[in-house]
């Protein structure tokens, strides 16, 4: 596995893996981003990703593109740190980035976003793993 890309196996792309992330995922938000995710056991990759923009926010298709490009460049260079903690619980995460801001954000914003919102949520699972 290259730990630099994003391939179409660390993407969400099943109706039903999305309703198990809606039903049973837990959610929180890290600014400029709401996370829904689900730990599980472990799979091939230990993080799957989904990444949405509202079409009510940003009415052109153009925005919301850019938007994700962003966003999915940010998670790829940042995702290390969430790949090194699950596999040393040797769990896997499904999650649901949605982007949460009224107006477009530039790349700097968004990144530090992102890593902030992967530490929150390295803390959230490993949490969870210390109680269980």
């Amino acid at each position: 596995m290259k730990t630099q890309g994003f391939s179409k196996q660390e993407r969400i792309c099943r109706r039903n893996d999305f309703n198990s992330l809606f039903s049973e995922g837990k959610s929180f938000f890290s600014y400029p981003f709401r996370c829904i995710f689900l730990q599980k056991a472990s799979d091939e990759f230990a993080a799957r990703i989904a990444i949405s923009v509202s079409k009510k926010k940003f009415k052109r298709a153009v925005d919301r593109n850019r938007i994700k490009r962003l966003m999915r460049e940010a998670y790829r260079l940042e995702k290390h740190t969430l790949y090194d903690r699950m596999q040393e619980q040797t769990a896997s995460l499904d999650m649901l980035i949605i982007y949460t801001e009224n107006k477009l954000l530039e790349y700097k914003p968004i990144r530090d976003g992102m890593r902030v919102l992967l530490k929150k949520i390295t803390v959230q699972t490993t949490e969870k793993t210390v109680l269980q």
